[in-house]
């Protein structure tokens, strides 16, 4: 087939969430803890490997281990500590990290025969990491003067028998963990590791834990809202997290938290286009706003639009579905009402023109009171919350098939109507075949807000937990294993009553990277033993990140157990977190990925560094992995297709993806 030019600037990145807490200026919460590190360093490409081992600290911003090349730039068996890489998602090997086998501890008699209890806390086993990130922080219970560690897969191990002057962490060197992803035969292959700690010179019982790879990387920009952040004077705001590049304040206003003026509640188009924010000034001026953030800053389109906030974006930014809240607000402070979407007034869902903001009337539409709307990445679906239907008032999720050309909807029907919880932020998986969403005892469909007559006083935290719909058979499934639970036990560092059912606002990457989903969304869960806010606490909301098995039958879970996401502020509040591609590269600019570039192509990718030159492919030429599509016949079918010879399916925004892990 004929190819045609073709831009795309797309949300590529790690699966999309965050969670509930006050979606407005007004969270608050503040910590003395440390922080996440954002700053410093590595010289080495960066991504989010900015932290080292400085010892009892735990994250220290200036102590910097060498970065691994942000997300993206490490293909199939390698990448390189330059920001080099591979073929996007499991593409040919370009080279190892480091040797195979590392030996730092030559006498480990010590730690033989221990007994006392020990427990891993952090990470949690059976989690699959994308390659690219930084090493995991390890915590486990004992308290320990040194500890031994032993990590092994197939190819590649590492022994060490460290001090740790802060007793139950201690940080995995960036460059170790990136040399174990460069092994790694996928999640087929796990990477075993065992601790064995020293308690006043006596072993404990050795622990162990079982991580998983992804064989790709995820690559662009973060953007989450965030209440709290220094970056933004303690203001509500829309923070970029850019890998290799730190975190920024992206989208904010001059005001006073928790009045405001502020920027935020945000939404984004699927291809990184397009993005809608509130613009609210408490008590009183509450407005939304369309912006192009192709460019370093976001440049204002359209202002003073009805409920855009929470909008769904189409995938190519052209247009939008406004929030319907249907009840006035029962607070004079904040917008506030059961059924309504937490900050927003009462108003009436309808599809605008995001450049004109101008009504576009579709033919079809029959929801006035839809509510947290969002299209399917191939943009022939759309899902939402309605008030009307079934029995409504919050509970019920309806479904329809979208039109573009023809600007109709279709077949409208319910997919979920469960009178015991509320329904809420759907949104579609790659495929446009799944919908996650969370369940949540709140009628605002958040998990907290200020109490009515303002803050600082909040109300009681609600209870969420992610569930994936089969959006044909209309089969529901909990998310058991990033909800914290395997076996029907809770297996989270806490337990059950302090730690489970505390998900919100999950996001969903529109590209599948490695044979996975990747989904995001905020907990209030603890971070093992270095982050235990209480419950209460608007800080203790955080992004966490799980792997999505892309080839799982409906009716069984599809999640993995979910890893925080490096780089967020530890001392604020952050949620709803969507994700971009960077601007596109023109013809003759490198890459690593089709993905990179404007017209959708990466071609003569040099097996030594990964790096290629982006340009469109010659007529009949198929796709390789991470290349553009149009069906899946697009896509090659032979071993030089960056996946082996695996079969490629044409996902998401139209990119030739793997589906199913190795």
């Amino acid at each position: 087939m004929k190819r045609e030019t073709w831009v795309v600037r797309g949300a590529f990145l790690l699966g999309l969430t965050a969670s509930g807490a006050v979606a407005a200026c007004s969270a608050g919460g503040k910590s003395d803890g440390p922080g996440f590190s954002t700053g410093a360093g590595s010289t080495q490409g960066g991504g989010f490997g900015n932290i080292g081992n400085n010892g009892g600290g735990g994250f220290d911003p200036s102590a910097g281990g060498a970065g691994q090349g942000g997300f993206g730039n490490i293909g199939n068996n390698a990448g390189g500590t330059q920001g080099g890489g591979g073929n996007g998602q499991g593409g040919a090997s370009v080279g190892y990290i480091g040797p195979p086998t590392i030996n730092n501890c030559q006498d480990t008699s010590k730690f033989q025969g221990g007994s006392s209890a020990n427990r891993i806390v952090y990470p949690y086993d059976g989690t699959i990491f994308p390659r690219g990130l930084a090493g995991p922080l390890l915590m486990w219970d004992a308290q320990a003067d040194q500890i031994l560690i032993e990590a092994k897969s197939s190819a590649w191990s590492y022994t060490d028998c460290p001090q740790t002057p802060d007793k139950v962490r201690f940080k995995l060197d960036d460059q170790v963990w990136a040399g174990a992803g460069s092994y790694s035969n996928g999640p087929a292959d796990p990477l075993v590791v065992k601790i064995t700690a020293l308690v006043g010179g006596a072993p404990a019982q050795t622990v162990t834990v079982n991580l998983m790879f992804a064989l790709a990387t995820l690559k662009g920009a973060i953007y989450y809202n965030t209440y709290g952040s220094k970056l933004a004077a303690n203001n509500g705001a829309v923070l970029k997290l850019l890998p290799g590049g730190g975190l920024s304040l992206f989208l904010t206003d001059t005001g006073i938290a928790p009045l405001g003026p502020c920027r935020s509640c945000h939404a984004l188009s699927a291809n990184g286009m397009m993005m809608t924010a509130n613009h609210h000034f408490y008590p009183g001026s509450y407005i939304s706003e369309s912006y192009d953030v192709t460019g370093p800053t976001p440049t204002l389109i359209q202002a003073n639009i009805p409920e855009a906030g929470f909008a769904g974006i189409y995938p190519d930014g052209s247009r939008l579905i406004t929030n319907g809240p249907p009840n006035i607000s029962n607070s004079a402070f904040f917008p506030t009402a059961p059924g309504n979407v937490t900050a927003l007034i009462q108003s009436t869902s309808k599809m605008l023109d995001t450049k004109t903001s101008q009504p576009m009337n579709p033919v079809g539409w029959d929801a006035p009171h839809a509510q947290m709307p969002m299209f399917s990445p191939d943009g022939k679906h759309i899902v939402y919350n309605d008030y009307d239907k079934g029995n409504g008032k919050g509970h019920t999720l309806v479904a329809a098939d979208y039109d573009y050309a023809s600007n109709a909807f279709s077949n409208q029907h319910i997919v979920w109507d469960d009178a015991s919880t509320y329904a809420a932020w759907p949104f579609y998986t790659p495929d446009s075949k799944q919908i996650v969403f969370a369940t949540d005892s709140r009628a605002d469909f958040t998990s907290q807000v200020p109490d009515i007559f303002g803050p600082p006083a909040m109300t009681p935290t609600g209870r969420g937990k992610l569930i994936v719909i089969d959006a044909a058979s209309g089969q529901a499934t909990p998310m058991d294993l990033a909800n914290g639970y395997k076996g029907g036990q809770s297996y989270l560092p806490a337990g059950e009553s302090r730690d489970n059912n505390l998900e919100f606002f999950p996001t969903v990457s529109p590209i599948a990277a490695g044979g996975f989903y990747w989904a995001m969304f905020t907990s209030r869960r603890t971070y093992g033993n270095l982050w235990t806010p209480g419950l209460e606490d608007p800080v203790s909301k955080k992004i966490w990140v799980t792997a999505i098995s892309a080839d799982q039958p409906a009716g069984t879970d599809p999640s993995h157990p979910a890893f925080l996401l490096p780089g967020q502020e530890i001392e604020s509040g952050n949620v709803r977190a969507f994700a971009a591609l960077e601007p596109c590269k023109e013809d003759g600019q490198a890459c690593s990925a089709g993905s990179e570039c404007c017209k959708g192509f990466c071609s003569n990718i040099d097996p030594n560094t990964g790096v290629g030159i982006c340009g469109k492919i010659e007529v009949n030429q198929c796709a390789r992995l991470d290349d553009k599509c149009t069906s899946d016949a697009d896509c090659c079918t032979d071993e030089n297709n960056g996946a082996a010879g695996r079969k490629l399916y044409c996902l998401g925004l139209g990119i030739c993806s793997l589906k199913g892990a190795k």
